[in-house]
């Protein structure tokens, strides 16, 4: 790479370097410019995170196809060749050479590596006000900890990076660390924002700063990080996730879920109070859009979401649709039959003919934190709460509480356990959180593998799962790249 020194279009280098002539990474760029004395003012600074939170559009674009298309949620109505790259994550065929891995892959680490930019010169730059300056640091820390946690339950062991990287040796060092390890820099990132008494516990959606990082955001993040850490490190996890979700929620003084489910969802409502933190995009903008609206509506029909025509992404499946308990008011939102398809209307945005759309992508919201607290909280026998909570979700949607449910409801999901997670794909479905839920239900690749092969007895997509579909695969030049530090997981 040439231009290892701009911010702006350099990529963590173990996601973007490629081998050439040592000796031709010494000429000089006539295109680049002096980073260093790009970071001159307060103004600079602030810049530079903007540039982190742009980063994360990339990954969210690209997260629904390794997440929500691998679990038992969704498919894509092409199948087979016809289908192309995207029907390789349903089918469980995806190879290193993939190129929506790829991406999900180096936005990720751009968004770490654009964060280690701020970090390394936020301290040699002049401040009117001292408070901005560990305002910046608290988002970036926030940002930077948010895309390792991707990068650990998508691949497994990463290198963990806290520096920018300059040269090609700097590359060529890094290893893939445990995951114990990567978790312990993922927590002391996320702390600091979590714990801050500067950053706001809510951003109203008409001030100039809506969509930053608050200490909510934080303390929600970092306690499904704990939770994460509980079934895949060590039970004790459990009591820091529940320290932390209560966190949130005492923050912002959230107890009760408010509105109704619809009106959590679409740009009309993108400030709503339920909605801890998203990914920020602008309506009407072709390169700052969202695209999800189209991509989601059934395929080359237009007007069910979108005025564009569907891509047929993120298809709802058969089994989905039908574990909804009669008289659920969030079904219909959730996932809607279209002939023998299914789609979304949580995405919907009808405001632009070219698909411009400017549905944001929904990071946390506080049904989430309730569920996770529910799931926490029966994990460490605490019962009375984790039906609370519980609880909280099934009225919202018209529902009634766990006890009170019908005999039919308790034979399908014999556990209260069992219950919160059947809960959290009918309140979460289509936001990217199924995959690691079952990641959490069934820790293990071969736990995953066999609730996957009795799903095909049905659908018989799921025999083609594998163990290793537990994880992705290493991008293939990063392996190439540096084949001792990057070794490739498992099956792959």
């Amino acid at each position: 790479m040439k231009k290892l020194l701009n911010y702006i279009v350099t990529g963590l280098l173990i996601a973007s370097s490629t081998s050439c002539d040592p000796d031709f990474l010494n000429l000089t760029d006539p295109d680049s410019f002096d980073v260093p004395k790009y970071y001159q003012t307060e103004e600079d600074m602030n810049d530079a995170l903007t540039a982190v939170y742009q980063a994360t559009r990339g990954f969210y674009d690209q997260m629904f196809f390794v997440t929500e298309m691998k679990s038992d949620n969704a498919s894509t109505t092409a199948t087979g060749e016809s289908g192309g790259i995207y029907y390789t994550f349903p089918s469980y065929n995806v190879s290193s050479m993939n190129n929506i891995v790829a991406k999900v892959w180096n936005s990720l680490c751009y968004t770490v590596n654009r964060s280690n930019w701020v970090l390394k010169y936020l301290d040699t730059v002049k401040f009117t006000d001292e408070t901005n300056r560990e305002r910046i640091r608290q988002e970036t820390l926030f940002l930077r900890g948010l895309a390792n946690f991707y990068l650990v339950r998508l691949f497994g062991e990463i290198p963990v990076v806290e520096k920018v990287l300059e040269s090609t040796s700097d590359v060529k060092a890094l290893k893939r660390e445990p995951i114990s390890k990567v978790y312990e820099h993922i927590t002391k990132d996320l702390k600091a924002a979590a714990d801050s008494d500067l950053l706001p516990a809510f951003i109203e959606s008409g001030d100039a700063n809506f969509g930053r990082v608050t200490n909510t955001a934080a303390a929600a993040l970092l306690g499904k990080v704990y939770l994460t850490m509980a079934t895949s490190i060590d039970e004790k996890y459990y009591t820091d996730a529940i320290v932390y979700l209560n966190r949130a929620c005492t923050l912002r003084n959230y107890t009760e879920l408010g509105g109704t489910f619809p009106k959590v969802f679409g740009i009309a409502n993108e400030g709503n109070e339920e909605i801890i933190f998203q990914c920020m995009y602008l309506e009407g903008n072709q390169t700052e859009c969202s695209a999800f609206a189209y991509y989601f509506q059934p395929k080359s029909v237009a007007g069910l979401t979108s005025q564009h025509d569907g891509r047929g992404f993120n298809s709802g499946e058969e089994n989905l649709f039908n574990e909804y308990e009669q008289g659920d008011r969030r079904k219909n939102t959730c996932i809607v039959a279209y002939g023998n398809t299914y789609y979304t209307k949580k995405y919907a945005d009808m405001t632009s003919a070219l698909g411009y759309g400017g549905n944001n992508w929904i990071e946390l919201r506080f049904a989430d934190v309730f569920l996770m607290l529910a799931e926490a909280y029966e994990r460490t026998g605490n019962i009375p709460l984790a039906k609370d909570f519980l609880d909280k979700v099934r009225v919202r949607a018209d529902l009634p509480k766990y006890d009170e449910s019908a005999a039919e409801y308790h034979a399908a999901y014999p556990t209260l356990r069992d219950a919160i997670f059947h809960e959290r794909r009918m309140e979460l479905a289509f936001e990217n959180h199924r995959w690691f839920d079952l990641q959490r239900l069934y820790p293990t690749p071969e736990q995953l593998n066999s609730y996957m092969q009795k799903l095909g007895d049905n659908y018989s997509r799921f025999k083609a799962f594998q163990s290793k579909d537990f994880y992705l695969p290493i991008p293939f030049d990063e392996v190439h790249i540096n084949p001792e530090g990057m070794y490739q997981n498992d099956g792959y």
